[in-house]
Order: structure tokens, then sequence, then C-alpha cells
């Protein structure tokens, strides 16, 4: 297994990964959303996990040790492929503040990143994968001519890498924006507290300047609530790549940050779909 194979590998079973994803979702939530942290067909932890077994399994074929074992296979997919989406998860809410995925509720979980039961299901797909379907993916990766392979993986991870930057600099964006909708927010309940204390504390004393003030601070709550509406509307774009199809893509995503406000435009976004989620 050489190194041009690999990168074909990689990209196969990521593509492959995204199909899974997308299929297991129209079947259980009765809809077609583009899944995956990217905006491409491509779930990436998908290929690594593929990747990293089939690195280590040709290592345990040189050191003579009998990796056709289904039980072998089985073992080696649970660590590895756990492992991948241990450190996937674990990069993803560092880097941006988010879960993409969370196994809270499943038993024997680790901090929500990864959990038993899915991992069982990792290793009985990599014995699956290896034992079936890799023969034939190697054998057709065989076949593309040298030249043209290389073109093909040029332009296939030039798209990959652009993908990760766009999607990086949308989620950053969604982030900001989820900043801006919390400030605006918060505005807004500052202005209707501030109005009760005032009326509460009987400082205006004359119905004047109480039309007045109140006058004021609705034309400054319509203000804001102005902004928070087109900010949301430039969020919800989109369903299907950007900012607005990670709303579809992870309904279970939870934001640490501002976790709230991402509720909040979740369950608006739901309510005008009419989705029950």
């Amino acid at each position: 297994m050489d190194f041009r194979s690999m990168l074909f590998y990689f990209m196969i079973y990521s593509f492959a990964g995204w199909v899974i994803e997308v299929a297991y979702h129209a079947v259980t939530m009765g809809k077609v959303v583009n899944r995956g942290f990217l905006n491409g067909p491509i779930c990436p932890v998908y290929g690594v996990g593929v990747s990293l077994v089939l690195v280590v399994m040709q290592g345990l074929a040189r050191q003579n040790i009998e990796t056709s074992n289904p039980l072998v296979l089985f073992a080696v997919g649970i660590v590895l492929a756990t492992l991948a989406e241990l450190v996937a998860g674990f990069m993803l809410d560092k880097l941006f503040h988010a879960r993409w995925w969370d196994y809270s509720n499943e038993k024997f979980n680790l901090n929500g990143y990864i959990c038993l039961s899915f991992s069982i299901v990792w290793g009985l797909a990599i014995a699956f994968v290896l034992r079936v379907v890799q023969p034939v993916v190697a054998g057709l990766v065989a076949k593309i001519p040298p030249v043209a392979g290389y073109i093909i993986l040029a332009v296939l991870y030039i798209v990959f890498v652009i993908d990760i930057i766009l999607t990086t600099l949308s989620v950053l964006k969604f982030n900001k924006q989820l900043e801006q909708m919390s400030d605006l927010r918060n505005a807004i309940l500052k202005v209707s507290d501030g109005m009760s204390e005032v009326i509460a504390s009987g400082t205006i004393r004359t119905v004047s300047k109480f039309d007045e003030s109140k006058e004021k601070v609705e034309e400054r709550r319509a203000e804001l609530e102005i902004k928070l509406e087109a900010l949301r509307k430039d969020m919800t774009l989109h369903a299907f790549y950007g900012r607005g199809r990670i709303l579809k893509a992870f309904p279970h995503l939870k934001h640490r940050r501002y976790g709230e406000i991402y509720e909040w435009l979740k369950s608006r976004l739901d309510h005008e779909k009419g989705d029950p989620e």
C-alpha cells in the first residue's frame, strides 16, 4: 500500500462516511441534510479512522501477526476509529467552542465525545470494510493510471483544503454573529428592565413624561429587535451550506459560550420550518 493509494482511500472513505451520515439522518429524521463539519460531501473522521486502521494492519502484517482474523479487525477498529472520533470531537470543541456531536445521554461515554455503543458500531463497521469493501476499493484504485491519478488527487485535495478554509471562516463568523445576537438580546432586556425600574421607582411624575419615556424605550427596543431579526435571517440562509447549514446539520450541537442564544435561534428556525425537533 503506497502513499498515493492511501490518499485515495482517505477521500473514498471520507465520502462514504458522508453518504452514511446523510442516509442515516434521512431515515431517522425524515429529511436530507448535508451532514458533516465541512460544506463538501466529505466526513474526514471516517477517512481518518479507516486510514489509521489500514496503516496499523499493514504494520502488523509485516510483523507476521495474523490480520485477517475478524476479532483482530474488530479490536483494532474499535480502538483506532474511536480514537479518531475522540480527537476530532475534542479539537472541534476547543477550536470552535461547540460540541458538534454529543453522546452524554449514552451509557459509558467519555465527556460526550465517544461512547461504548458507537465504538462497537465502529469496530463492526471496520471489520466489514476491511474484509469486504477494501479489496474492491484497492482493486479499483490500482487500475487508475498514474498520471490521471495524481491529477485527480491534486484536484480533490485542493478543493478539500479550500473547503476547510471556507468552513473555518464560516464557523468563526457564525460564532461572532452568535456573540452579536447575544449582545442584542441582552440590550433589549436591559431596555425593558430599565423602563420597569423607572416605573417602579416612581421617578416619572407626569403622564406626558411617562408617555415620552415609554415612546423612546419602545423605539429603542424596536430598533434593536430589527437588528436582531436581520442578523437571525442572515444566519439561517443557505440550508445546505454555510452558516445556515450548521443549524440543520447538527441539531444536537451544544455551544459552550452562547448556548442559550443558539437554542433560541434553532427553535425559531424549527418553528418557521414546522420542524418538530
